[in-house]
Order: C-alpha cells, then sequence, then structure tokens
C-alpha cells in the first residue's frame, strides 16, 4: 500500500492509555499491507451439490511492515537507541479500562493510535520480528530490521440480556482530557453522567485536575439509562435497583439484569417498578 501524494511525514504511535507519543519511527516503510477478513460457513444441508454459505464473523483488521532503523553515522547500540523503544510499546504495564473483555486485574500492553500520512488505526502491537543486520567492528548492532504486525483495538460493547445481545448501540471511547478540565467538565461536554464517567475511570476526588488523562467515556444512552434507573430506585426507596445500576457500571450484565429484576418485585410502588425497569430495558 502506497500513501497518496507521497507523504513525507513519519509514522506514529500515540499511546492511548497515557496521551502521549509513544514511538516516531527513523525512516517510514516501503511496503505496507492490511488485511481484513471474515468467516463464513457452509450451511450442513445433506444431498446438496451447492449449500448456500453462511456469515459467522469477521476479524479484526491487521496491518504489517518493515522498518529499518539505522545507527552507522555515530556508531550507537541500535537496539537501545531504536528497537527496544519500539518493544516498550509491547510492555504489559496498563490496567485495563471499564468495557474492556478483560480480567480488570491483569495488566495489558497499550492501546496505541497508528498514523502515516492519512492512513489511522486504533491498534495494538500483535508481533515484533526483528533483524540484525549490520554489526560494527567491536560486535555492536548498527542496523536492524523489523517486521511489525498491528491489530486493530476496539473496546467490545458489553454482552447484554434481551433480544439485542447489546449493552448499547454507541461504543465506549478514549478521550485525551485538554487542560483544567474535572470529572463534571468532561461528563458535561460528551454529554454522559457525572457519576457514571467518575465510577468507569475509578475518579474519587470530584475537584481533582484530570490534565493529560486519557478517560473511557461510556455511551451516552447506557449513561442515561443508568441515571433513569437510578431516580427510580430512589423513588421506590429500594437498595435492590441501585445494586442493579452498580452491576452495569462493573460491565456484569447478567448480574444487572437478575437484580433489576429482583428490585422489580421488591419496589414499593407498581410505577416506580415499571420506571426503573423500563430504564434498564434501555441499556440492553
Amino acid at each position: 500500500m502506497s500513501l497518496p501524494g507521497g507523504n513525507a511525514s513519519k509514522a506514529s504511535f500515540l499511546n492511548l492509555d497515557t496521551g502521549v507519543t509513544g514511538f516516531e519511527v527513523q525512516y517510514n516503510p516501503k511496503e505496507f499491507r492490511v488485511e481484513k477478513s471474515v468467516t463464513w460457513q457452509e450451511a450442513k444441508n445433506q444431498g446438496q451439490s451447492n449449500n448456500p454459505i453462511q456469515f459467522q464473523k469477521g476479524a479484526p483488521m491487521t496491518a504489517s511492515f518493515d522498518l529499518i532503523f539505522d545507527t552507522t553515522a555515530d556508531g550507537a547500540n541500535v537496539q537501545k537507541v531504536w528497537v527496544d523503544k519500539l518493544l516498550s510499546l509491547t510492555n504489559a504495564d496498563q490496567t485495563p479500562a471499564q468495557g474492556e473483555p478483560a480480567e480488570q486485574d491483569k495488566k495489558r500492553p497499550p492501546a496505541l493510535h497508528f498514523q502515516w500520512g492519512t492512513f489511522e488505526l486504533k491498534c495494538v502491537i500483535e508481533s515484533v520480528s526483528t533483524t540484525f543486520l549490520m554489526f560494527a567492528s567491536d560486535g555492536t548492532a548498527v542496523r536492524a530490521r523489523c517486521s511489525v504486525k498491528l491489530k486493530q483495538w476496539e473496546l467490545a460493547n458489553f454482552a447484554g440480556a434481551g433480544s439485542s445481545g447489546r449493552f448499547s448501540a454507541d461504543k465506549i471511547k478514549l478521550i485525551s482530557v485538554k487542560g483544567g478540565e474535572t470529572v463534571s467538565q468532561v461528563a458535561a461536554a460528551n454529554g454522559v453522567d457525572m457519576r457514571a464517567l467518575a465510577k468507569a475511570n475509578k475518579i474519587t476526588d470530584p475537584m481533582a485536575d484530570l490534565t493529560g488523562k486519557t478517560l473511557t467515556v461510556p455511551s451516552s444512552a447506557a449513561s442515561k439509562a443508568m441515571a433513569a434507573a437510578k431516580t427510580a430506585a430512589l423513588a421506590a426507596g429500594k437498595d435492590a435497583m441501585g445494586a442493579a445500576v452498580d452491576k452495569v457500571l462493573a460491565g456484569d450484565a447478567k448480574g444487572a439484569w437478575k437484580a433489576a429484576e429482583d428490585a422489580n418485585k421488591k419496589a414499593v410502588t407498581g410505577a416506580a417498578s415499571a420506571a426503573a425497569k423500563n430504564a434498564l430495558k434501555k441499556i440492553f
């Protein structure tokens, strides 16, 4: 894949977890490969020469390319100057955010935004294969080729109960906070409930300066449904509905639905019960 117009800008990786540029290449790649695949399965109909095929799933997009690093001009160790910096983007040093299909107590490598010219991809590094090509007289590596493979990164929608099977039609997104903004200002700017935003990012101080932080923003539809469910729970005078909302925030959709049903049975008034149930249905 060649970039239109011969853009001379260097390819770079932005660390989405820290909000800072994690790596800029020394030389742009000569070739760039992008692959997107989907899985189809033949229908299991016996006695037919031509069976129809059925769509199963789509796979994340992948991109792969080779990067050349060279330090022959000053004789520096190319591994320390370039290769190790690239490999640092594979270190599992980030805690999964709200909405990821990973266990929250396990670290992962950073989520990245790769950009080269007009091509952009939110991704993670799947593999880096390094070949050292040239050495100084003392054995120091001064040229290397790194074959890099990226895999598209998207935060998964919550699995839900009910016919839709989705937490929300809106995807959870990541944002970088501008100077001097607090959680209430970020929530207002993105049209989400402040409590949902704070819960998703483990923010305990509502006045904390979040400048430079990368935050997970729940979908606005889910945030409004959570707020409505909480209001209905307070009107009913029951803690059970509040527990359901907490489970939604924690990503436990099945537990949330069960808690909502329990709250529905225990609510003081039928009106509050129906309001709480309908609010949660919007989430699913």
